[in-house]
Formats: structure tokens, sequence, C-alpha cells
């Protein structure tokens, strides 16, 4: 009877140890990824080909085989930062990386809306930077993509290459490895959220060829809209983020079938597990945009209105022909700041 137990223990510590190593083990690779990236905002530059992070070994092997891929990382970073403060620069959050400016309360310490939004931000980001450096040419291992090549009356262009912008967020963020636990489920769905935000403005664009403006040949090619052209519907997936509650979870437990069934996600929107905390302290002092935001913003303690100088050109005209000359006006303009 002894022995017996001791055999199920040892063969429960197996499973268990094999269950951390597959969820928890390869996991930290995609929340890390994600996470220095829209932490890291200096220009630090680490030991290894990737530079702007610590690398795993799959992810030193990809920029080592691409060196375009440190620049696309930068760029990639560059944008998702700055798209965001831009964004959320008159909500409640805006961007900040803690809540409240209280550095225990990061917001990857768990997995907020803001959380959520940030995964499907950086893995959108990516993908665009990616798929842009093709076209560009600084990125060499992918094509540049010609959808009409068969077509007499069409030639290829070079275009954006989004699948292969996709393909290869999945591989660096090492998508497939993240583990199969119900928080890697939703990490896993939030990144996919942004791809396809990116995915949705891929547009054709055609070029006429032929004599007096005719149209005998098009050139034709894919092309993305700039990035910021992705964070309306990336902002609108972060309103409309759902709340979920894990279903009897353990860390060192992968999701089964059942759980997977009960978790019931709806894979087109965003996924975060724990409320927001109250923002409202962080907001004095904040600029609104005007006094219909300051309603918002300034959670009803009231504002400010002060006065400021904006200078504009004005009173332009032509001169010489063909030069253009324009005076400098100074306008006083109200600007409202939260009590």
């Amino acid at each position: 009877m002894i022995t017996s137990r001791v055999s199920s223990f040892l063969i429960l510590s197996i499973v268990s140890i094999f269950a951390t190593n597959n969820v928890e083990g390869s996991q930290p690779v995609l929340q890390k990824t994600v996470e220095s990236l829209f932490t890291e905002r200096s220009d630090v530059t680490y030991p290894g080909s990737c530079k702007v992070l610590v690398s795993s070994k799959k992810q030193t092997k990809m920029c080592k085989r691409e060196p375009g891929i440190s620049k696309i990382l930068v760029t990639a970073k560059q944008q998702a930062i700055a798209a965001c403060e831009e964004t959320f620069q008159y909500d409640r959050w805006n961007c900040s990386l803690i809540y409240n400016k209280k550095s225990k309360r990061s917001i990857f310490k768990k997995i907020y809306r803001e959380t959520a939004f940030i995964y499907a931000l950086v893995a959108a980001s990516l993908t665009h930077a990616v798929a842009r450096g093709c076209s560009s040419g600084d990125l060499i291992r992918c094509s540049c993509l010609g959808s009409f090549q068969n077509d007499t009356h069409l030639r290829g262009g070079c275009g954006d290459d989004f699948k292969y912008g996709k393909r290869f967020t999945n591989n660096f963020l090492e998508w497939k490895q993240a583990g199969n636990d119900q928080i890697a489920e939703i990490l896993k769905q939030d990144v996919n959220i942004g791809i396809d935000a990116v995915g949705e403005q891929l547009k054709e664009v055609c070029k006429c060829h032929g004599f007096s403006g005719s149209c005998t040949t098009k050139t034709c090619w894919k092309r993305l809209g700039p990035f910021n052209s992705a964070m309306g519907l990336l902002k609108k997936h972060y309103h409309h983020a759902i709340k979920r509650k894990l279903v009897n979870y353990t860390t060192k437990r992968a999701i089964t079938p059942k759980v997977r069934r009960k978790m019931e996600i709806d894979r087109q929107k965003l996924v975060y597990l724990q409320k927001t905390p109250n923002l409202c302290v962080s907001t004095k002092g904040r600029i609104c945009k005007d006094r219909h935001n300051c309603a918002t913003l300034c959670c009803g303690r009231g504002f400010i209105v002060g006065k400021k100088s904006v200078s504009s050109r004005c009173r332009c005209r032509m001169v010489d022909c063909c030069l253009v000359k324009c005076d400098t006006c100074v306008e006083e303009v109200d600007f409202y700041t939260c009590k």
C-alpha cells in the first residue's frame, strides 16, 4: 500500500514538473518580450543580436539570421509607445507604466484591461514594422510581394508583407510555446487581436502605365496604412474588452478541454482578468482637451481655466510671383487643467 502511494506521488510529481516546464517555463518569453518592449523607454542597448531586449535563444538566432531585425525592433518599440501616448493623452490612463504613481502597482502585475491592450499594441506594432521592413528593403529574408504576376495586364509591385509580419511576430514572441493554461490562452488571444487589427488596414494600391495617361498596364501591390490608422481599431477593442474569471485555476495545471469550454472566450475581443484601479487620483493637474473632456478626466473635481499664447502663420500672400510669405500671429487661447 505504501509502495503504491509512493509510486502515485512520484507519477504526480513528474506530471506536475512536466506541466510546469510547458506552461510556466516557456510562457515568460512572450510576457518578457512584450513587457520589455513597452517598458524600456530609453536608448539602452543590450548585448546580443537583438540589442533592444535581453533575448531568448530563439530570438537571438532570429536576430542573427536577419541583421535588420534590431532596427525593426527599435521602430516597433518607438511607434507603439508614441501611438499609445498620443491616443490616450486625454484619457484617465495615459499609457503610464504604473497606476496612481505607485511603483508597486505596475500594469504588468496582473492582467488589467490596459495590460491586455499593451499585448495587442506591441504585437500590432511589431507586425506592422516587419511588414513595412519587407517592402522598404530593411529586411532581406522576406519577399517584395507582387500578387498579380500571372495577369498580363497587371504587374506585381513591392508591397508590405503582412503575412510574413504575422508569422515573424508569432515566432519572435514564441506564441506556440507560450503554454496552454488559461492565462497563456488569454494573452495569446490578445496578441492575435493586435495582429488582426493591422491586417484589417491592408489595402490594394495600383499605379497605371501607358501612353498619354492610359491604363494599359497596372502595377498593384498591398500597402498598410500608417500605424496610427490601426490605433483607432485597437482603442475600440480596449473599450469593448471583456472581463473573464479563471476556472479552477492552478498555475501548474495545463488547461483541460472541459475548462476550455467553460471559458467561452469570444475570440474577437480583448480579454482581461482584473478590474483597473480607480485612476482619479492620478488625473490631478492633467491638461484636458476641452471642457467636455474635463468632465470625464477630472472625475467631477472641476478644472481651472488658464490662458496661453499660440503662434501660427497668418496673412499669407504671394511675393515675387512664386514665393509665399506669411506673418506670424500670436493668439491667446484657453486651456483647462484638472483640479
